[in-house]
């Protein structure tokens, strides 16, 4: 087998019709009404020596483990990719649609959502995986990490008390101090070190809160022909894909959010697909998010992408590896299945025992209380000792990515959250303490951040050259 590195690039419109039930806010209370951006789905196949793989991430909030075992499964049947090398994730925007019925969506929200379109986007993804497959041509790897700084900032500020003060959304003043803050306690998470500042000091501004750190780093993979030409671009972001707010206008129209803009730059000014991975953002959210932020955030993130892009040069990287490692997460102590259906059928009761348990909590309890663990599949691929690429299942907070990166042996690491399935928040074992709603809205208990960061570094070792 030869040496040289084949990559192959394809993209599909997965825009659904307008009529069907969107995902990311539970204020909406009835289906989408346009389309303000198409959404769209990126694969990206490599292959060198006899190792390969397809990574594929689409416009959407997240994609369950059945979904991804359905598109493997086709992929196998398409081509001569193995099912095992195929790598799934989204970008996470709160503007796409709702895939499965769950039994607190309201009822024309449930009869909005549409198997049909669930069905067909299976076979896109897969499709959009095989046809980069097929599309495989000679090329040159490179990459690189850049610093989109001011884009974004951490929303678990902490209070003097030690519990979390969520803020989804901050004056434009007081955001810059907590995103500049953030920024300033990433640089001192070195690779190598042991741990940084996760909370800066007391802040007059956030009225003595203290912001949390945040990683701006964008960790890119360029890649283009032997000859110069450009083939795609694979860039990560840790940020909530929540800029469009403007519930007058676009609360109901369909749109990738800031990932379209940011994808934009580059295939505007390269002139190639640019595919766009959600970093770990369980707890980042954008600088601002109504007006024409939405533009802002994606073009400032574009931007460092660009310049990245414009500063590679030279010999290629590689060679190509995969590799995977379990997390095995402990589950916190919830109600039994058995507490929280008679919970579920006594909800309408005020006196019963629906009104013992708060809604997160049962619907948690109802998949996960009779179980100590839960096992995920942990992804990874690198290139060489240059650019590896982890995922993670679910959202994941900043800290747990930045631990990933310092144990890392690879020069440039992209740890992308919502691979391979979406089970929810997981939260660091010092958020748990300090509560608010991404550790409330977990299943997981204390020990899922350390059992994510070992699996994660474990997949990047497996799959450091070749």
């Amino acid at each position: 087998m030869s040496d040289q590195l084949m990559a192959g690039v394809f993209s599909v419109d997965i825009t659904p019709p307008i009529g069907l039930a969107m995902a990311g806010y539970g204020a909406r209370d009835h289906p989408s009404e346009g389309i303000l951006e198409p959404l769209f789905a990126y694969a990206i196949a490599l292959e060198q020596g006899d190792e390969c793989c397809a990574l594929v991430v689409a416009d959407l909030i997240g994609v369950k483990q059945d979904i991804t075992a359905a598109i493997r499964e086709r992929v196998g049947a398409l081509s001569d990719l193995p099912p095992e090398k195929v790598f799934i994730s989204t970008t996470h925007t709160h503007w796409g649609p709702v895939l499965a019925r769950t039994e607190y969506l309201a009822k024309p929200l449930n009869d909005a959502v549409s198997e049909e379109y669930t069905a067909t986007l299976t076979m896109d993804l897969a499709t959009a995986a095989v046809e980069a497959w097929h599309a495989r041509e000679p090329a040159v790897a490179q990459a690189g990490t850049g610093w989109a700084d001011g884009t974004k900032f951490n929303r678990r500020p902490v209070g003097q008390d030690g519990k979390v003060a969520m803020s989804l959304a901050m004056e434009l003043a007081q955001a810059r101090v907590a995103s500049a803050e953030g920024t300033r306690m990433a640089k001192t998470w070195v690779k190598g070190g042991g741990p940084g500042e996760r909370l800066s000091e007391p802040l007059e501004i956030l009225g003595g809160n203290r912001a949390g750190v945040s990683d701006p780093s964008l960790p890119l993979l360029k890649l283009e022909s032997p000859d110069g030409y450009p083939i795609a671009a694979l860039m990560a972001f840790g940020c909530h894909a929540v800029t469009g707010a403007d519930r007058e206008t676009t609360f109901y129209h369909y749109s990738p959010d800031w990932p379209g803009y940011a994808r934009e730059v580059i295939e505007q000014m390269v002139g190639c697909p640019a595919a766009v991975m959600a970093g770990c953002c369980g707890d980042q959210v954008p600088l601002q998010r109504a007006g024409d932020w939405r533009e802002r955030v994606g073009y400032s993130i574009g931007a460092e992408a660009l310049r990245v892009w414009e500063s590679l040069a030279g010999h290629g990287i590689g060679p190509l590896g995969v590799g995977t490692a379990t997390a095995t997460v402990p589950v916190r102590e919830l109600p039994s299945v058995e507490e929280a259906q008679a919970a579920l059928d006594a909800k309408d009761d005020p006196n019963g025992t629906g009104a013992v348990f708060e809604r997160e909590i049962l619907s948690l309890a109802l998949k996960y209380g009779d179980k100590e663990f839960m096992e995920y599949e942990i992804w990874a691929m690198g290139l060489g000792d240059q650019f590896g690429l982890v995922g993670l299942p679910g959202e994941i907070l900043d800290e747990i990515g930045l631990q990933i990166k310092q144990q890392s042996a690879f020069e440039h690491t992209a740890v992308i959250e919502l691979a391979l399935d979406c089970p929810g928040y997981f939260s660091t074992d010092a958020a748990m303490d300090e509560g608010g709603y991404e550790p409330t809205w977990s299943f997981a208990g204390k020990g899922a951040e350390a059992a994510l960061v070992e699996a994660g570094v474990e997949a990047l070792n497996a799959a450091r050259g070749g």
